[in-house]
């Protein structure tokens, strides 16, 4: 692995400042907002071991495709190992006494992406990621590497580096595993990849470290960082500079202006510098010559030690529904992936809240007969914003029936990933996950009942 770091004292207002002039008014707005929440310490490592849901521990908790029943897909590149430098090592007594002055450590985890990019020549002139850029450029990074509120930054590259459109259940389980290999050693993460798959990746690690308590960052930028006008620095100093923060407990996005909840965004521009949102939610944080939080929206400090999962499911179909749909074809299609594929999961992008043709019957007959057999469906809406609510037409009553189950407000991000997440961990029953898709697990879906946590058994 390739590693910079750079040098200063305790995360401040200054960082902050590199970027945007701070007015006197907001200083100590500010300051309230980097200070709030206790974390974990980083040295408790020593004590507290994280525990991992991999398949075999002589394979670093990265199931194999050979993982019982479950097919697995494998990562493209190597794990990263522990990166902890030796030099940053504290005392633990040290630690626990002088935990508001400690400088914090951030973990850069770069799969690749635009911002690694550059024109290559033997492509045609097409952009392609360039290993080593991060490095080279993080070094050149005055922001960073003079500024002594800023914090200590860890770099690893993988090799090779991809594209977001390569990567799939088995690179995230290998970024999972990396972030529990080295949670005890830093305060924060920072994920640079490609914007394309951003959000799939997002909500898959939101479901995959359960109990996270410290900021897990996701960024990439629309324009590589070796352009003269881009958006990738500033994603990345922000990136850091919430991955700092001690009251960023959960996964999110950070990207032009907002950070994100990570199970909650999508990507909605593939031009223009604000390429996510979150449609259902308000963003965590904006930023102006301030940061204007979102406090009601926090997650609040984990009650057990980080459990990273890796098994997800992936033997899943996600169907959008268009007027005029040959539902004989779709029902063939869907019946022979059960036969010769063991399909486990299927869900259905419907119109408005929830609806399908009423003139559709050998359809609605098909997905009663899957249902019954044990497989998952699941149905989400195709509008940007809204919920899904089946019993409020007939139609949808017709789908309840036949053992659809709602997905209400989750994107079809998270309804994805939180399927394969719930039928890849192995100790949950059929009835069991098809209730646990409507509950509140990582801040994914609106909660519909207030007395939901009785159901969460861990997840």
């Amino acid at each position: 692995p390739s590693q910079f770091q750079s040098t200063g004292s305790n995360f401040s207002m200054k960082a902050f400042s590199t970027l945007f002039f701070i007015s006197p008014f907001l200083i100590n707005k500010y300051c309230a907002f980097i200070l709030k929440s206790p974390t974990i310490s980083p040295r408790r490592c020593k004590f507290l071991p994280v525990s991992s849901n991999g398949n075999d521990p002589d394979s670093n908790g990265i199931p194999t495709p050979q993982d019982g029943n479950l097919i697995m897909e494998k990562a493209i590149s190597e794990p990263a190992g522990r990166l902890c430098r030796d030099d940053v090592e504290h005392d633990s007594k040290k630690d626990l006494l002088f935990e508001n002055k400690r400088k914090k450590q951030v973990l850069i985890l770069c799969t690749g992406g635009t911002l690694t990019m550059a024109k290559d020549p033997n492509r045609g002139n097409a952009l392609a990621p360039v290993e080593g850029a991060l490095t080279d450029y993080l070094q050149t990074m005055t922001e960073i590497t003079d500024n002594p509120a800023m914090p200590d930054v860890v770099a690893h590259e993988y090799s090779p580096l991809i594209d977001s459109s390569d990567m799939g259940p088995g690179d995230w389980a290998l970024l999972a595993k990396d972030i529990g290999d080295n949670y005890y050693d830093f305060d924060g993460f920072v994920i640079l990849m490609g914007t394309d798959t951003m959000a799939y990746a997002a909500s898959a690690l939101a479901f995959m470290l359960e109990n996270l308590g410290k900021p897990v960052i996701l960024t990439g930028s629309q324009i590589p960082l070796i352009e003269s006008y881009n958006d990738a620095r500033k994603n990345l100093i922000m990136a850091l500079i919430f991955a700092s923060q001690e009251n960023i407990l959960e996964v999110s996005i950070f990207f032009h202006d907002r950070l994100l909840r990570g199970c909650r965004s999508t990507k909605i521009n593939t031009s223009l510098l604000r390429a996510f949102d979150s449609p259902n939610q308000e963003p965590l944080a904006k930023i102006g010559i301030g940061i204007e939080e979102a406090v009601h929206l926090q997650r609040p400090p984990p009650r057990w030690r980080l459990c990273v999962h890796t098994r997800m499911e992936s033997r899943l179909i996600t169907l959008r529904l268009v007027p005029g749909f040959d539902d004989a074809m779709i029902v063939d299609m869907i019946e022979a992936a059960r036969k010769k594929h063991h399909l486990k999961g299927l869900i259905l992008q419907l119109y408005g809240t929830g609806n399908l043709p009423t003139l559709k019957e050998g359809f609605i007959q098909m997905l009663a007969s899957a249902t019954a057999q044990g497989m998952i469906v699941v149905a989400c809406t195709q509008c940007p914003t809204g919920s899904i609510m089946m019993g409020k037409y007939a139609t949808g009553q017709a789908l309840e029936r036949a053992g659809v189950v709602s997905a209400n407000d989750m994107t079809v991000e998270a309804t994805n990933c939180k399927l394969a997440y719930l039928l890849g961990r192995g100790d949950l029953s059929v009835e069991e996950i098809r209730r646990i898709m409507s509950i509140d697990l990582r801040g994914e879906v609106t909660p519909q009942s207030e007395n939901q946590d009785a159901f969460h058994k861990h997840c």
